[in-house]
């Protein structure tokens, strides 16, 4: 991974997220865009009636978040000039989502790194349904990082996924790089449903043929919630990340537009790295 998009909306969450990631990609070559997008109905008539006497709407709109993203990446580049990072600020006016996905197109991002939380306020239920909209809508590799998560190395990962879905190196590339970098232990988290057509012995050499060289272990999960199988299951292997894909085939396609999702994302205690085929 080499172009990495941060969101930010200048919160304490949007920010513990950056942190995570510019310690995430320590010793690594990375070029960082961090976006700021700047809707227009967040300003008042008045605002904009005001403004006018001195600038334009646009800069009415713009000026201020560009000296803040400025500041920002004056700061990174301080802090982290020791590493081969460089630093693009990008400050845009448009709908949230028609934004992330032009810059992840015209800077061939190849993940996006943004913060959640729990719906606990304006702000808080702006924020994570701009997280659930990029999930559902961008198609970019996208790792969530929880509220007040600290960066810590990552020893191991839980890759829960529905056994029907067809395994793919290109687009699981995040994850391989991810256990590459860490040397991180993997664990495959399987859920049955009336669907499956492969036994477990089918399932378990399938997955152990593609990550062959991995150090693996295989669980297969039946009759309880998704949301708290995964929760108690990072709880008790002590896991540093959850990584599933996003498909149109797959199980977590259907729960991605039900609360379901929304509690493994809000509540989820580590961060998320979520890949779509």
């Amino acid at each position: 991974m080499k172009n990495i998009l941060l969101l930010t909306d200048f919160s304490e969450k949007a920010q513990n997220a950056i942190d995570y990631a510019l310690q995430f990609f320590s010793s690594n070559k990375c070029n960082f865009f961090i976006l700021i997008v700047q809707k227009v109905s967040g300003y008042t008539t008045s605002n904009l009636m005001t403004s006018l006497t001195t600038s334009s709407v646009y800069n009415s709109i713009i000026k201020k978040p560009k000296e803040v993203l400025s500041e920002m990446v004056n700061g990174f580049e301080k802090t982290y000039k020791d590493e081969a990072y460089s630093f693009d600020g990008i400050c845009d006016y448009d709908s949230f989502l028609n934004s992330v996905n032009q810059v992840v197109i015209s800077k061939n991002i190849d993940l996006i790194v943004m913060g959640t939380n729990g719906a606990s306020g304006t702000k808080e239920v702006i924020f994570g349904s701009n997280t659930l909209s990029v999930i559902r809508n961008v198609d970019c590799p996208v790792l969530v990082i929880p509220e007040n998560y600290k960066y810590k190395t990552i020893n191991s990962i839980v890759f829960a996924v529905n056994a029907d879905v067809k395994l793919n190196k290109k687009f699981l590339k995040p994850l391989m790089l991810i256990i590459s970098k860490f040397n991180s232990e993997l664990n495959i988290l399987t859920f049955e449903n009336e669907e499956d057509i492969y036994s477990s012995k089918e399932k378990k050499i399938d997955m152990d043929d593609f990550f062959k060289g991995i150090s693996h272990s295989f669980y297969e999960i039946e009759n309880v919630p998704i949301d708290i199988a995964i929760d108690s299951f990072v709880q008790i292997k002590h896991v540093d990340l959850m990584a599933t894909i996003i498909s149109k085939e797959s199980f977590f396609k259907r729960l991605i537009s039900g609360s379901t999702t929304d509690e493994i994302i809000y509540n989820s205690r580590v961060p998320l790295l979520i890949m779509h085929p």
